[in-house]
């Protein structure tokens, strides 16, 4: 992987950086500003934000705007902004997106519709877009950040889908197992009441043994998940430049009971950290097929679907949360609207200049938040900075 991403950073070293206000006093901050439905503040200035780093409210001393203009941003909200004539226009090269797609998520036909979805997003990039391709958790099947859209398309093919599911003799689902793991003596006996032969004693116990034979299954996919994302955002961090990565994910499975499993949840915090560290705009794309595998089955749906449904989106939304991205969803259909919207909120960005006091300039991570006084605005910037000595 160290190859990877040394040629990353050439890519990266090639590109002209946009240029902002800078100096040991400041600190540039890249901010996303968009509507409800993604479409992006665009008229923007230094007097529209409020910034606080550890907590103290700090000045914005600048503010630079980046547009991206295309045929797939339709059209820009026109709400608010000073206009602040103090707010520079930048003239970007092109956009950086890496698509990671998690394998071992999908089944076949589910790998499937997301390749297909990619393709489409990947073609209607433009020309000076950079794109990459990361197929996780195994981070076999790869593309660097290349203007050759066609190089990316070319390896979507192999795509495959690696999903599997856990043996179980008592039919358990992902919430029974959550609950039976937790030590729910309701939830253990209403599986045995529905499983088990009357008079067979030991049937409790294998039932219980089982949920946590699955737990450590979806442990252990959760694990490698969250093992190769981390490789894709360390490897991301050293590039200054902006960079969206697109998430697309057939779910990642995360509990919601105290003590029970599966329970990875501090290690899915920290990848969304790590994403944030990086300075990577997170976009989470949630193909959701559990309902449509359900029904297609053609035996009874199991009433802790939606339960089910809900613990495999968990982790992705825990993940964007971290990180400061969102998490689109999508159960059915194709996910065209998801990647318009992700255009639509790429369009436009702003950097800010970010005064900060002597005694932040110690090299260390210091927790960051930006506000906007635009009513119906939501802000996406990073999470944390590290401030230079």
């Amino acid at each position: 992987m160290t190859v990877i991403w040394m040629l990353l950073l050439s890519l990266w070293q090639d590109q002209p950086v946009p240029r902002i206000r800078s100096g040991v006093e400041v600190v540039a901050v890249d901010v996303q500003v968009v509507d409800k439905e993604g479409y992006p503040f665009a008229r923007l200035g230094p007097k529209d934000f409020e910034v606080t780093i550890d907590g103290h409210q700090r000045r914005v001393l600048s503010v630079d705007i980046v547009r991206h203009v295309g045929p797939q941003t339709t059209r820009t909200a026109s709400t608010g902004g000073s206009e602040d004539p103090a707010a520079a226009e930048v003239v970007p090269t092109g956009r950086m997106f890496v698509v990671a797609v998690d394998e071992h998520s999908f089944n076949a036909v589910g790998a499937k519709a997301a390749v297909e979805a990619v393709r489409r997003f990947v073609e209607s990039l433009r020309p000076d877009d950079l794109v990459g391709l990361y197929v996780y958790p195994t981070g076999g099947i790869h593309v660097d950040l290349t203007s050759r859209h066609a190089a990316v398309l070319e390896k979507l093919e192999s795509i495959t889908g690696l999903a599997e599911t856990p043996r179980s003799e008592f039919n358990l689902s992902l919430t029974e197992v959550n609950d039976i793991t937790s030590g729910d003596g309701v939830a253990l006996a209403r599986v045995v009441a529905r499983e088990c032969r009357r008079g067979d004693s030991g049937c409790s116990k294998r039932v219980a043994a089982e949920a946590t034979t699955i737990a450590g299954f979806y442990e252990i996919q959760v694990a490698q998940s969250i093992a190769g994302l981390r490789v894709l955002f360390r490897g991301l961090a050293p590039i200054r430049q902006r960079k969206t990565v697109v998430l697309v994910s057939g779910g990642l499975v995360a509990g919601d009971r105290v003590g029970g499993r599966p329970d990875l949840n501090q290690e899915t915090l920290q990848v969304g950290r790590d994403a944030a560290a990086a300075n990577v705009n997170l976009f989470v794309l949630h193909m959701d097929s559990s309902f449509m595998d359900a029904f297609s089955r053609g035996a009874a749906v199991p009433t802790s679907l939606m339960g089910d449904s809900s613990m495999a989106a968990r982790g992705l939304e825990m993940i964007a949360g971290a990180a400061g991205g969102s998490v689109v969803r999508v159960e059915a259909g194709t996910p065209d609207a998801a990647f318009e919207r992700l255009a639509r909120e790429t369009s436009v960005y702003y950097l800010l200049a970010v005064e900060v006091t002597d005694a932040e300039r110690d090299g260390k991570i210091h927790p960051i938040r930006v506000r906007v006084k635009q009513r119906g605005a939501v802000v996406r910037s990073r999470a944390n900075v590290v401030i230079p000595k």
